[in-house]
């Protein structure tokens, strides 16, 4: 898992760029539970996007968001580059 803030700004937003469980331990719960410690050990601002062709990553972040949220995420497609971004906010 590759976690960045570029961000130089007092409120950063976070990026996961890639997030990967070995296809052996898939289905399992380690990946939802690692992207929660990963969404808990920062209280900032989230983006974290999907590629529109990867559908269990869009499914899967679907869930562990929507779980960490209460549904209280926003969800956009850019068009410009094939992804879809969900944002929220762990604060």
């Amino acid at each position: 898992m590759l976690l960045e803030n570029l961000d130089i700004d007092p409120d950063p937003t976070h990026v996961i760029y890639d997030f990967m469980i070995m296809k052996k331990y898939r289905r399992s719960g380690i990946g939802y539970a690692a992207a929660i410690k990963a969404i808990e050990m920062y209280k900032a601002n989230w983006k974290i996007a999907q590629m529109e062709t990867n559908i269990p990553a869009i499914l899967f972040w679907r869930k562990v968001i929507k779980d960490y949220t209460r549904d209280n995420y926003t969800e956009k497609f850019r068009e410009d580059v094939k992804k879809y971004i969900q944002l929220f906010s762990s604060k």
